[in-house]
Parts: structure tokens; C-alpha cells; sequence
């Protein structure tokens, strides 16, 4: 061992380490509210990470992941990049294969995951609101619904009834909630007051359209309503049966929950348990969009 001259033996140089960080992509991606509810989720548990917003297009989408640095820890995805992202990564969780669709890559030890956390989204902005319902209708037979069509088999509904305007373009989403263990039926939106009367009603249209149909007055009276979106709020479907005075759940209840489960990943490697203090955690996020307290 070579000593320094007062005989102490000169310190090891250390190699400083990448400051962890995540991201969310997607285009257009300035409006995204995960930055805000990542950073508060860092700050609680008292983590040095860095969380940014990123716009990343479908074109952009391999060079962009062939080129990240060090510290990645993961990623949030939005559309269109939640089916693009399949392709890039190899290895997929089991829930992405069967929907088909991804929110969410962790960097694990053994490599990038690609995985879909807005079942666990669902099912937590349902537990909030104490809902459960034997049949519920979906409005729409896309990525989302599949999402929420699985979260809802996975909490014991028995009947989903897909809402649509071209019924024919809804038989991919019946098979896999179906796959799922659902009894599933698909209604065109003109016939939907032929359908069972529901407990819940979950919107999964994109933020500012036009919500397809008028409920009757009983089955906004009798139901919730979980809309997906959350901007612009209220959406027509939650004036609907706001007017009623019926419970509504916005899609920020639904937001924080599935990022939560990201940051188990970004964590954890996996999902399958609570990171530290993960109540006070989810409190902090609820707060950082005005959500109250659960």
C-alpha cells in the first residue's frame, strides 16, 4: 500500500453515480400531470430523483430509448406510444400481452419491462369510492377499456356491456375481457337503453368529446360514473350525472393509482409490493392534483 507522507494512506476516488431519473413520453405530452405527481411521490419518500416530461413521437420512439443515459429508472407512457413500445422492448409483463397495450418500463436488474399499471389505476379509483357493481357499462372498446374491462373481472363484475359506435370494431376488446372471465356483450350506442340497467359507468373517451348518448334518468340516478379523462373537467358525461346528483370519479383518481404502481416499479423491479410508507406516499400525490384525502 503506497502512503501519503504523513503514513496515511491517500482515500479511494470514488466514481460519482448518476442521479436517478424518469420520464414520461408521449406527443403532445406538455399538458401531462405525472411530473407533478412523480415529484411529490419523491419528496415524500425522501428520494434525490428526477422526473421530467418529454416529447417523444412514434418516429422518435427507437432512437430516443436507444439513447438513454444513466440513471434511467423508468418510463411512463402515453399514446400513441403504448402499443409503438411492444416492438422495442422484449421483455413483457403478462398483462401487456394480453391487452395489448403499455404504460409503463421499469429498468430491472434483468433488463427493461414493459408492463401496464392502469388496471391497477381502475380498480384503485374504485376502492376510494367504495364501488362495486355486477354490471357496468363501458363507453368505448379501445386500449383503455380493455384496461378497465380487465380491472373490473379482476373485482368480481359479472356483466360489461361495451357502449360503442361500431359494434364491429369492439369484438378484439369482448374476446379478451372475455378471456378475462366477463360475460361481455356489445351495444351500439343508439341501443344502449336496451342493455341491463349498470352500477357503474366508466367513460373511456379522450378528454373534450362528445359523449354519445343521454342515459335515462334512472340509470344516472342508480349508477357512478368513472370518466377516464380529467381535462377538461367537468367532461358532458360528468355534467350528466353531476345534474343528478350521482357520484362521479374523475380520471385523476385513476391517474394517481396507476402512478403509484409505476413508482413500485421504478423501485422494486416489480409491482407485488407497497414501497415505504406508500399510504402517506399516495396522500402526497392526492394532493399535488387537489384530489381530498382518501
Amino acid at each position: 500500500m503506497t502512503s501519503g507522507s504523513n503514513g496515511v494512506a491517500p482515500a479511494k476516488r470514488t466514481v460519482p453515480t448518476a442521479r436517478p431519473w424518469a420520464e414520461v413520453w408521449g406527443s403532445p405530452i406538455s399538458h401531462s400531470l405525472s411530473p407533478t405527481l412523480h415529484a411529490a411521490a419523491y419528496r415524500e419518500l425522501g428520494l434525490d430523483w428526477e422526473y421530467r416530461a418529454r416529447e417523444v413521437a412514434v418516429p422518435d420512439l427507437v432512437p430516443a430509448f436507444s439513447q438513454l443515459g444513466e440513471g434511467a429508472r423508468g418510463l411512463s407512457l402515453t399514446m400513441p406510444l403504448k402499443e409503438a413500445i411492444l416492438a422495442v422492448v422484449a421483455h413483457h409483463d403478462p398483462v401487456v400481452d394480453l391487452l395489448g397495450v403499455a404504460n409503463t418500463v421499469a429498468f430491472t436488474s434483468d433488463g427493461p419491462v414493459a408492463t401496464n399499471t392502469d388496471p391497477q389505476g381502475v380498480e384503485g379509483a374504485l376502492d376510494d369510492a367504495g364501488v362495486h357493481a355486477e354490471i357496468a357499462w363501458i363507453v368505448g372498446a379501445g386500449a383503455t377499456a380493455r384496461a378497465v374491462g380487465y380491472a373490473l373481472a379482476n373485482r368480481g363484475t359479472q356483466g360489461i356491456v361495451l357502449v360503442v359506435r361500431e359494434p364491429a370494431r369492439a369484438v378484439a376488446t369482448a374476446d379478451v375481457l372475455r378471456s378475462c372471465g366477463a360475460k361481455v356483450t356489445v351495444v351500439h350506442q343508439d341501443d344502449v337503453a336496451k342493455a341491463p340497467s349498470p352500477g357503474l359507468v366508466v367513460s373511456t373517451l379522450p378528454g373534450g368529446a362528445e359523449f354519445p348518448f343521454v342515459p335515462e334518468l334512472t340509470v344516472l340516478r342508480s349508477s357512478a360514473l368513472l370518466d377516464v379523462a380529467y381535462h377538461p373537467w367537468p367532461s358532458q358525461a360528468a355534467v350528466l350525472w353531476q345534474r343528478e346528483a350521482a357520484l362521479v370519479i374523475s380520471g385523476l383518481s385513476m391517474l394517481v393509482h396507476q402512478a403509484l404502481h409505476q413508482i413500485r416499479w421504478f423501485l422494486n423491479g416489480h409491482a407485488n409490493e407497497p414501497i415505504p410508507g406508500e399510504g402517506e406516499v399516495l396522500e402526497a400525490m392526492k394532493r399535488s392534483v387537489g384530489l381530498p384525502s382518501s
